[in-house]
């Protein structure tokens, strides 16, 4: 009676807690009252440091993808965990009065069936399952997977790439279930492969050979011993082990999840079952709850807060926050989450995917898969789409979602060291393509580059990681000695590379103005054999300025990087159409990829014209009105990664802002609204989620770091929606505002001494 009176306070409290929370309306909860057909219609569940969960209701059912961030396998592949059916016995699930609701004040997810209530959610990486009736009832419990054994020639990509998998040890009892994937039991030839791309043994980031991935699995009372069967499930093939728990009015179940470099799966197993006791439940979720008031306090977009939930405003602002709860699955965690699907990938299955945004890519392909498929499994962390993982949470105040971007970068600088040595210089250098070891995964090369010629000299995501880095520790405080190396590295190795490149085919290291020339560069993946890139131009720039500011930077340091800045070249103009105009380059000799808004960088990331140069609107107008139509046609549109909606706000056109953050973030192509996608990428498509977080954050608040510390209020918000809203911005700052009918109604401003900065647009009063 004890535990039957703590479990029902625990899910009162819980399903009572969106009722105090501020930070967006109640209605931003996702409420089901049918169930799912399959997985593509599944909830994310959130946990923290990387772990989470797809649950979804079928076929009278309770159905759980088990996850992790960190469970990479030793061919570096991101792997989902396993498969939880769980069946309550005598209660037909998905039949009128049923109810799933995702409660994001709690980051629970609650499912109703008359008496019958079932609560899921986590506690750091420990999944809760609690469910309650007003009689006594059992619940079948199945663990599935498939892994069960060595399986050859799995689809994983989109691209009819086939995979061997290895098996995962499966322990299961009356005591609950012991499973894991132990990389060192299959280890690959690590050094061998890093070798092959002349990267020596030294310099090699090792974070697979030890890794171990699984969970544990306790259930008060314990289970009948579990029967072993053969199971199709969805789409793939594997084992099963189903046994009953005991009768009775609640049940517990806790689901303790772990990925980690020489985990400890005993210590799974112990905190799994410490986690039954009703007293420590209670504790733990009280202290969860904290934490998620906390992570929605940081910041919210609320747009047309009194507008009913089929206002399109309004439906951005709820993508908007369901959005940052599926991010918020990797607080504190040990890597960046993946942009092409992240731990919330499912099974491909057949027309489940009513349509992708991007008739050039399909959205199926026939064969045995398993939810670990992927577009693009062999591409790893395409830096140009992990990019998107990272700034939304600048202006969302989320540290503890950031870090891992710049640490990823920090961990593999020796290999990124050792490769600009290859290369004859100094610094460091990461190719666009990159796995989890920092090596190239895309046609390594010998010296390793990429071999694929629209990448070869594409490094520019590395300038971009660096200044987002350099941004963070002017927006949050985040402490930016530790990345000093990697990030002045990047300018080093431009400078150092292109010297010799100029040197070895002009017999002088600059060129006749005295300034480096780029060259041979690829500018982004748009231009082959590209001279001075205009995205690579725009962050040497803005890099040097800003780490010319730092403190931190010793007197050798800064007298280098002022080396660097003084010989960079001009961005590269032009007419276009008879209008001064940016160009992607100052000469380029092949064109690949159409899709890249090239021009534009220089408009964001690094604002050197637009809306925070006032007096550069006119080029950056003209830059864009004069691309040609053979490019415009792709590299306009807003699918995935492409950040248009960015580019508007730089463009001071609201009308077209609107237009573009409808279509971004309230355009849901599965059951589950903020699984966007896919475009170019895979469902659900975090570049595509993480772009339009950042498409909105800056048509409230657009500002230039490391500038003259203006703070442009509302630069591209359509003044026909209202908006309560709170961001994060440099200097330290926190802006909280509420407009009204164009009229901004409240404005607070921290610290106080930053309002003389705020310009607000003309379109708006106060």
């Amino acid at each position: 009676m004890i535990s039957f009176i703590v479990l029902f306070i625990s899910i009162y409290t819980t399903v009572n807690a969106q009722k105090k929370a501020k930070s967006f309306p109640s209605a931003y909860n996702i409420i089901w009252h049918t169930p799912s057909k399959d997985a593509l219609g599944s909830m994310p569940l959130s946990g923290r440091f990387g772990a989470g969960a797809n649950v979804w209701v079928q076929d009278s059912s309770i159905w759980i993808y088990l996850a992790h961030n960190g469970a990479y396998d030793e061919q570096g592949r991101l792997l989902k965990l396993a498969c939880i059916r769980i069946t309550p016995t005598g209660v037909h699930l998905g039949t009128k009065g049923f109810t799933q609701e995702l409660d994001l004040a709690s980051g629970a997810i609650i499912i109703t069936q008359g008496d019958f209530s079932v609560q899921l959610g986590f506690i750091g990486e420990t999944l809760l399952f609690e469910s309650r009736s007003d009689k006594a009832h059992n619940l079948q419990f199945s663990f599935g997977t498939w892994r069960d054994k060595y399986r050859a020639g799995i689809l994983q990509d989109m691209n009819g790439n086939k995979g061997n998998y290895q098996p995962d040890l499966v322990k299961a009892g009356t005591n609950g279930i012991l499973w894991f994937h132990r990389n060192s039991d299959f280890a690959i030839d690590l050094i061998g492969k890093a070798l092959a791309q002349g990267i020596p043994d030294s310099a090699v980031y090792d974070i697979t050979t030890h890794r171990i991935f699984g969970g544990a699995i306790a259930v008060k009372g314990g289970i009948t011993n579990p029967i072993e069967s053969n199971v199709k499930w969805q789409l793939w093939e594997g084992k099963a082990w189903t046994g009953f728990t005991t009768t009775s009015r609640t049940q517990v179940i806790a689901m303790r999840l772990g990925a980690s470099v020489n985990a400890n799966v005993k210590q799974w197993e112990n905190e799994a079952h410490a986690m039954l006791t009703a007293t420590t439940i209670v504790t733990a979720k009280i202290n969860e709850l904290q934490r998620w008031k906390a992570f929605w306090s940081r910041s919210y977009i609320i747009p047309n807060p009194a507008a009913s939930p089929t206002d399109t405003g309004w439906i951005t602002g709820r993508n908007y926050q369901l959005f940052r709860y599926m991010l918020a699955c990797n607080r504190d965690g040990e890597l960046p989450l993946l942009f092409n699907g992240g731990i919330f990938t499912v099974d491909n299955i057949p027309g489940g995917i009513t349509r992708n945004n991007n008739a050039e890519l399909p959205i199926t392909e026939a064969g045995v898969t398993t939810p670990d498929f992927r577009r693009w499994m062999y591409c790893h962390f395409m830096s140009q789409n992990q990019r998107w993982l990272g700034w939304p949470t600048l202006a969302g105040g989320d540290t503890d979602l950031l870090l891992q971007s710049f640490s990823f970068y920090r961990n593999r600088s020796k290999t990124a060291a050792a490769r600009a040595s290859l290369q004859g210089a100094t610094g460091v250098v990461y190719p666009e393509p990159l796995d989890v070891w920092g090596l190239c995964c895309v046609a390594p090369r010998a010296d390793g580059l990429c071999g694929a010629e629209h990448l070869t000299y594409h490094f520019s995501m590395m300038l971009e990681h660096a200044w987002m880095a350099l941004t963070a520790h002017e927006t949050l405080g985040i402490p930016i000695t530790n990345d000093l190396p990697w990030i002045a590295g990047t300018l080093q190795f431009y400078d150092s590379f292109y010297r010799l490149q100029h040197q070895q085919r002009a017999g002088n290291e600059l060129g006749a103005d005295g300034k480096l020339v780029i060259y041979p560069s690829n500018g982004l993946e748009f231009a082959k054999g590209a001279t001075n890139p205009i995205e690579v131009v725009s962050g040497l720039k803005r890099i040097s300025a800003a780490l010319l500011t730092l403190p931190e930077l010793s007197p050798a340091l800064k007298k280098n990087i002022q080396k660097i800045k003084e010989c960079l070249p001009e961005l590269p103009t032009g007419l276009r159409d008879g209008k001064s105009s940016l160009l992607p380059a100052k000469s380029w000799e092949q064109e690949f990829n159409m899709w890249e808004p090239i021009e534009m960088y220089a408009y964001w990331p690094y604002r050197l014209v637009g809306v925070t140069k006032p007096e550069t609107m006119e080029l950056a107008r003209n830059t864009w009105n004069t691309v040609p139509i053979n490019r415009a046609m792709f590299c306009k549109q807003d699918f995935s990664w492409m950040p248009n909606l960015i580019n508007m706000v730089a463009l001071g056109w609201s009308d077209s802002a609107k237009m573009r953050v409808i279509y971004k973030m309230a355009n849901p192509t599965v059951r589950f609204p903020a699984f966007f996608g896919p475009g170019h990428d895979w469902l659900p498509d975090h570049n595509w989620g993480g772009s339009g977080m950042t498409g909105m954050q800056e048509m409230l608040l657009a500002a230039d770091p490391y500038n003259d510390g203006k703070l442009y209020l509302l630069p591209a918000w359509p003044a026909a929606w209202d908006v309560d809203f709170k961001l994060h911005a440099p200097k330290n700052t926190i802006v909280t505002a509420s407009v009204r009918k164009g009229k901004i109604v409240s404005l607070k401003v921290i610290p106080p001494s930053r309002e003389k900065d705020i310009i607000i647009d003309t379109r708006f009063s106060r």
